[in-house]
């Protein structure tokens, strides 16, 4: 349920589950911000059952439990190990 962000091999699926403003302070290259709370609320409006995606947070805590409750649902989310912070060392 978590991975390296060098081994996203379809880095257009990560998705910053941060709020707007951590979001537009730093953020990965072709992710998109979708805070948390919205992508838990309403999942199929941004996501499909079909394809993988990559949840990203600060440090990687809040990405994997939010990750657990979309697999839980029958998605298909990991998350990146380490968060933001993780891909800045």
């Amino acid at each position: 349920m978590q991975i390296n962000y060098n081994d996203i091999i379809d880095k257009t699926k990560i998705i910053d589950i941060r709020n707007l403003l951590e979001f537009n302070n730093n953020h990965v290259s072709n992710s998109i911000n979708i805070p948390r709370l919205k992508l838990l609320s309403k999942p199929d409006i941004y996501m499909n059952k079909e394809n993988e995606y990559y949840l990203i947070c600060d440090k990687g805590t809040v990405s994997l439990s939010c990750a657990k409750i979309l697999n839980a649902l029958g998605y298909k989310c990991y998350s990146i190990i380490g968060g933001i912070e993780g891909i800045k060392k």
